[in-house]
């Protein structure tokens, strides 16, 4: 659904290219359907969520400007007044300017794209499918509803409208984060945080099924929330607000597969 809706967006705003490459993702989609198993349905219905999610995440400038919403950052300032009292994003690194504590937080920052793909890929190999499914679909709807809040309530954040932070410590991980976002960050998606919402859905879905796994996601899940704050990257608001989404969207699949799996045993 997501992906034939956002296609017919991106029609509208005259992205022809990126529309047609929706209409083959669904096409693809549409053809594991009606496979019943090999290869096909494997690389399509099992991994293509884990290869769109940071493919999608490309586009939600286009499909922002094709809809033509405005941004929310002024909004989004003053919850982060009302409940820091401030703006963190721009002073928590002057409060605490310490290279070992930066690389830290930069690197768990860095961790992410790990958390996307390495708890579900340890399912896939083990051979547990309904672990692995459920994990795969906590991911997808997480990420569904946050690209859709991105479209109807774009908001730039921190870092692109002020400048780097207060004292923060320039080390090598630091330099890599800012290098990887200037190549591909997409402006418009930083309320909720989605690199926290995934985290924790990831986080949440990993302490059921894959437990030592479980408490590493949590632990870079942290560090990716300070991480963000202090790097200049998110307001704090993002971060609270990504991590109740992915606490929810994780525990609403769970609970729809325990019920799932009820009605089948009955």
């Amino acid at each position: 659904m997501y992906l034939t809706l956002s296609g017919v967006i991106l029609v509208t705003g005259g992205r022809w290219w990126l529309a047609a490459l929706h209409v083959g993702l669904v096409g693809v989609v549409l053809l594991t359907l009606r496979e019943q198993g090999g290869s096909l349905r494997m690389a399509a219905g099992d991994l293509l969520p884990l290869i769109a999610a940071p493919l999608l995440y490309g586009e939600i400038p286009a499909l922002i400007a094709s809809v033509g919403t405005t941004y929310h950052d002024a909004m989004v300032q003053r919850w982060e007044l009302a409940v820091f009292g401030g703006q963190p994003s721009h002073t928590f690194a002057a409060r605490l300017p310490y290279q070992p504590l930066s690389e830290l937080l930069h690197a768990g920052y860095l961790a992410y794209y790990a958390v996307i793909f390495v708890p579900p890929l340890l399912l896939l190999a083990a051979g547990r499918k309904r672990a692995f499914a459920e994990t795969v679909l906590a991911l997808t709807v997480t990420c569904t509803i946050c690209w859709a809040i991105y479209v109807a309530m774009p908001v730039e954040g921190p870092r692109y409208l002020f400048a780097a932070p207060l004292n923060v410590p320039n080390g090598p991980f630091r330099r890599l984060v800012v290098s990887l976002l200037a190549a591909g960050s997409s402006r418009g998606a930083a309320f909720p945080s989605s690199h926290m919402a995934v985290s924790v859905a990831m986080a949440v879905t990993a302490l059921r099924w894959q437990r030592p796994v479980g408490w590493a996601v949590s632990a870079v899940a942290l560090l990716i929330g300070f991480g963000a704050v202090y790097g200049g990257f998110h307001y704090g608001v993002d971060m609270i607000a990504g991590a109740g989404l992915g606490a929810a969207t994780s525990l609403g699949v769970i609970a729809a597969f325990n019920t799932g799996t009820t009605r089948s045993a009955q």
